[in-house]
C-alpha cells in the first residue's frame, strides 16, 4: 500500500509536485541511520515533533506511552505526537529521586555517569540529594553484590505484525482534494484476502539483562506498588516478550527514606544524610526490599509464566488501532478524571496545558527527533 498524508489533518501541509509528500516531511530512520518506512515521519517545523497528517504508519510504542494512552488520549498525543515534554527541573521529586538512583547504580556497575551534571539539569534539592547518598553509602557498606555477565540498559525491540481484517473500521483519508479510501488500495487482493498488515515495533530498555533473566532497579516510597506482578504486568511482560530466553526478572526495588522532619530543629542536608544512612544500616531489609545478609543480594523474583503475555501481545494490537483511529479522526480526547490521579496521588504534568491551552517554554520543551 502507498503511504499518503492526509492532509486535511495539518495546517502547515506544504504539497510536493504529486501532492502526496509535504516539504516539511522527514522521515523516521533506523538505528542504522536508514530510512524506516514502516514508521510514522517526523515534522521539520521548529514547533512540532511528529507528521500529523502521517496516519497510515504508526508510532512504535512502549510501556510508558501505552500507559500514557490508557490514562488519556489526549496526554498521549502532547507526549508522543507534539513532542511536548516537562523539563527535568519541573519533574516532581519522587521522579528526581528515582532518576538519580537509576545513575548513581548506573555509575556503580561501570556506566561513565556525571552525577553534578544530572543535579544541575533537575535541579534536584540537596534533602533528596543526601537520602539517596545515604542509601547508596549503605549500599557500599553492606557490600551488596550483583550477577557478573550482565548488559546495561540493553534495548527492548519487540516487533510483530499487525493485521488488520476489512471487518475493521479504517476510514478514507484526505489527499488535497481527492478522498482516497483505504481498502479501495489493495486492487491486487481478492475480497477474501484483503488485509491491511504492518509492523509494530515496541521500545524500552532492561536495567540490566543477562541471558535468561533480566533486573529492573526501582527506587519508590510505595515499593509494594512493584511487588505485585498485577501492577508491573505491562512493563515485565513486554520485556518477556521481547526475548523468549528470559525465564525470569529481579525486581531491585529500594524505599526512598520517609523520615518525619526534627520539628525541634531544622535539619542541614549532613544531618539527614547521617540520620538515613544509620537507618538503613540498623534494618537494611526495611530500604532493599528482600536483603539476604549471606548473599548480599535484594530484590523479588517473579517468573515468565506469572505474566499472561498473550493477553499483552493483544493488548498491543488494539491500542495500536485504537490510537491510528484517534489519528484517523484527529480526535484525541482527555479523560478529566485522571488529571488529579495520573499516577496514584500524582496530578498530571500537562494540567496547566489542558486549562490554559498555552504551552509554557520554561516549564515545556519539543523532544529532539530520533
Amino acid at each position: 500500500m502507498r503511504n499518503f498524508l492526509s492532509t486535511n489533518l495539518c495546517t502547515k501541509f506544504s504539497p510536493s509536485f504529486d501532492n502526496r509528500e509535504c516539504d516539511h516531511y522527514q522521515y523516521a530512520e533506523t538505528s542504522n541511520m536508514e530510512i524506516n518506512g514502516n514508521e510514522c515521519g517526523y515534522c521539520k517545523c521548529p514547533s512540532a515533533y511528529r507528521c500529523v497528517a502521517d496516519v497510515c504508519r504508526p508510532v512504535p510504542l512502549s510501556h510508558s506511552s501505552v500507559s500514557d494512552f490508557l490514562t488519556c488520549h489526549y496526554l498521549y498525543y502532547l507526549k508522543k505526537i507534539l513532542g511536548i515534554e516537562t523539563r527535568p527541573a519541573h519533574f516532581g521529586i519522587p521522579l528526581k529521586a528515582g532518576k538519580l538512583w537509576d545513575s548513581v547504580k548506573q555509575k556503580h556497575l561501570g556506566v561513565q555517569i556525571n552525577l553534578q551534571e544530572i543535579i544541575n539539569e533537575y535541579e534536584i534539592p540537596p534533602v533528596v540529594v543526601a537520602k539517596v547518598r545515604a542509601i547508596y553509602h549503605a549500599y557500599k557498606e553492606l557490600e551488596i553484590q550483583v550477577d557478573p555477565g550482565f548488559e546495561l540498559q540493553a534495548a527492548v525491540n519487540l516487533t510483530y505484525d499487525i493485521i488488520i481484517p476489512p471487518s475493521s473500521f479504517i476510514p478514507s483519508i484526505t489527499i488535497g482534494k481527492e478522498a482516497v479510501n483505504l481498502w479501495q488500495e489493495r486492487i491486487g487482493q481478492t475480497e477474501d484476502q484483503r488485509q491491511w498488515k504492518f509492523p509494530l515495533q515496541v521500545n524500552g530498555f532492561y536495567d540490566r539483562k543477562y541471558p535468561t533473566y533480566f533486573c529492573e532497579d526501582k527506587m519508590s516510597s510505595r515499593p509494594e506498588f512493584y511487588l505485585d506482578p498485577f501492577f508491573v504486568d505491562s512493563q515485565i511482560g513486554t520485556y518477556f516478550l521481547a526475548d523468549p530466553n528470559l525465564e525470569y526478572v529481579i525486581m531491585e526495588v529500594v524505599k526512598f527514606p520517609q523520615q518525619k522532619e526534627n520539628k525541634k530543629k531544622e535539619e542541614t542536608p549532613d544531618e539527614i544524610y547521617k540520620r538515613v544512612y544509620s537507618d538503613v544500616l540498623s534494618r537494611p531489609s526495611n530500604y532493599f526490599i528482600g536483603f539476604n545478609r549471606e548473599k548480599k543480594m535484594y530484590g523479588k523474583k517473579f517468573f515468565r509464566g506469572e505474566f499472561n503475555l498473550q493477553a499483552i501481545k493483544e493488548r498491543y494490537q488494539q491500542i495500536v488501532i485504537e490510537i491510528l483511529a484517534c489519528r484517523w479522526s484527529g480526535n484525541f480526547y482527555k479523560n478529566f478524571k485522571s488529571c488529579s490521579n495520573v499516577l496514584p496521588g500524582i496530578q498530571c504534568d500537562f494540567q496547566n496545558v489542558c486549562k490554559t491551552n498555552c504551552v509554557s517554554e520554561q516549564i515545556y520543551k519539543i523532544r529532539e527527533r530520533k
